[in-house]
């Protein structure tokens, strides 16, 4: 018999609750890793000689940092896809991890994700060393701008890597506005009150050393600069961790329910239309929900393959649909669940 709607919002809430840190921690492992990989000396050899493509050679960004981060996704997908067989609750029904969609998805959401990482990384480096280059900085400030200083234990910590783009960009002009007066008055805003405000996210303590600064007319000093640096990059990067860790293992889950029941359908023959799905807005109305999603909420349709249509125009086949694009995905806690329209034996 197949789990209810409500036993398989369970499941979905349990199944994230367990892999995301695991997710969390592994693209956590995966940053370490390409810290640790930095050849520092050839590095500074090729910014000393103005040769960027060897200074990105140095940094070692590929695709096997982050082999555990692959690993830990693609046994999410697993788990997810036994359970939702589990849920079926039909004899012989097993989750195959080598149907060919099964392969396919492994292929196209992890790996293509991966090789998004490592694009992104080698691009947000050449942007800042070509920046640095522009603003005159020396070889060892472009170094410590991408990779950051070594901390007790050996760890580096700041720099970039790690982040996406946009949070890479948002640090080099946070730490750089650091550097000079006429910087720090940049990146503060005044307002008539007389209260004052940051033109960029920060954590609380850079916040309160940049408006020290301001007050006094100066430069964030270097001692409490290194620290901002640090600490801004640590909240940068859990930020991003956090994301990834929601975003990826609700991807995964959601993607494993669809394909178990899509091998299901394969496995018996079913016709697709035999497959009701219905929308699940988990955590209901907050600040931060999406009103089309929300808006669907209980609503059902009646086929595999047949999308769930918002009132903006956007069609999602479940959840997590990429096709849908990264505003109806990012950080979404939405569930599909499904029913079989007559009983299959």
């Amino acid at each position: 018999m197949v789990a209810t709607t409500k036993d398989q919002v369970r499941e979905f809430a349990r199944l994230l609750e367990q892999y995301e840190p695991e997710v969390r921690r592994a693209f956590y492992a995966s940053v370490t890793d390409l810290q640790s990989q930095v050849d520092w000396p050839a590095l500074l050899s090729a910014l000393e000689a103005g040769d960027v493509q060897s200074a990105i050679a140095a940094l070692h960004i590929d695709a096997a940092a982050f082999a555990e981060y692959s690993s830990v996704m693609t046994q999410v997908y697993a788990a997810s896809g036994a359970s939702t067989a589990a849920q079926i609750g039909l004899v012989g029904v097993r989750f195959n991890m080598s149907n060919p969609a099964a392969q396919e998805w492994i292929a196209k959401s992890v790996g293509e994700r991966i090789t998004g990482f490592v694009q992104e990384q080698i691009q947000s480096a050449r942007e800042l060393i070509g920046a640095g280059y522009a603003e005159g900085k020396g070889p060892r400030q472009i170094g410590l701008d991408l990779v950051g200083r070594v901390v007790s234990g050996g760890k580096r910590e700041g720099g970039i890597l790690g982040l996406d783009i946009p949070r890479a960009e948002r640090y080099r002009k946070v730490v750089e506005a650091m550097r000079t007066s006429a910087g720090v008055a940049d990146i503060v805003n005044e307002h008539r009150d007389g209260s004052l405000s940051l033109k960029y996210k920060v954590n609380k303590a850079t916040e309160a050393r940049i408006l020290r600064a301001y007050r006094n007319g100066t430069a964030v000093p270097a001692a409490d600069r290194a620290i901002s640096e640090r600490q801004y990059y640590n909240a940068l990067l859990k930020a991003r961790g956090d994301t990834i860790g929601r975003t990826e293992t609700a991807n995964a889950v959601m993607n494993a329910r669809f394909e178990q029941w899509r091998q299901l359908a394969e496995l018996r023959g079913l016709d697709a239309s035999a497959v009701i799905k219905t929308w699940n807005h988990n955590g209901g109305a907050t600040e931060h929900h999406r009103p089309t999603h929300l808006a669907v909420n209980g609503k059902s349709v009646r086929g595999l393959y047949t999308p769930f249509v918002f009132y903006d125009g956007t069609q999602m086949l479940v959840s997590h649909d990429a096709n849908a694009g990264p505003e109806n995905v990012i950080s979404c806690r939405c569930s599909v669940s499904f029913r079989l329209a007559r009983s299959v034996r």
